[in-house]
């Protein structure tokens, strides 16, 4: 059964990738540090985003937050984010943003599988434009394809759908801003170490959905 739902998925990633037009290629790091024995940890990411797979840069994403562990199930974040945004082509015209953010994880179980739910309120300054918010929520499962699950060596498929909402007094900026809907493979080369790679469909407003194939690297440390 599990062969089979892996050849369904790899199926279904393969057939959407043949269909796009173009496919862009993200490379992102989720790094967390725990801090000691506290209920405190913090969050540190890396994202490179590109309009190709490789040679045409789109935006490189740094973000970092002070989380803390209300329960075993509820956590909660404070953060700032830094995005470099370039141009698809020549020329780059390049722009920055810095976001501030607060978010909300609610995780759980469901049989063996995981689930978490994101909530996520941005406020975000871009260059050369107005003040603007957004708030986000994404629906996380994780659900495991060996007996080892999700510790070493275990192998498991990842699922999460996510959507943006704006924030903003300007009617000209309309409400929906985008959905993410993702599927991947993930692999535990250790307990705390991990790698996802899958395929992601972007729908931005009113235009045409875009493609892209994701590889990320999930990373837990502890800072004794």
């Amino acid at each position: 059964m599990r062969k089979l739902i892996l050849i369904l998925f790899f199926n279904s990633i393969l057939f959407n990738i043949s269909i796009a037009q173009s496919v862009q290629g993200w490379a992102i790091y989720f790094g967390n540090t725990q801090i000691k024995e506290s209920k405190f940890s913090i969050h540190h990411e890396l994202q490179l985003r590109d309009y190709k797979l490789l040679g045409d840069h789109n935006q490189t994403l740094v973000r970092v937050g002070g989380q803390y562990q209300f329960s075993s199930l509820v956590q909660g974040t404070l953060g700032y984010a830094f995005v470099h945004s370039e141009a698809e082509g020549t020329p780059n015209n390049s722009f920055s943003e810095h976001r501030v953010y607060q978010e909300a994880v609610v995780s759980h179980g469901v049989k063996s599988s995981k689930i978490r739910h994101r909530f996520r309120l941005e406020e975000r300054f871009i260059e050369g434009q107005d003040f603007r918010g957004r708030v986000r929520y994404c629906l996380f499962a994780d659900v495991p394809l060996s007996n080892k699950q999700f510790d070493k060596h275990g192998t498991y498929l990842a699922f999460y759908d996510e959507l943006f909402v704006n924030l903003s007094s300007d009617r000209s900026i309309k409400a929906f801003d985008r959905n993410r809907a993702y599927a991947g493979l993930g692999y535990k080369f250790k307990k705390n170490l991990g790698a996802q790679v899958g395929y992601m469909r972007q729908n931005v407003g009113s235009n045409n959905g875009t493609n892209h194939l994701l590889l990320s690297v999930h990373h837990k440390m502890n800072w004794r």
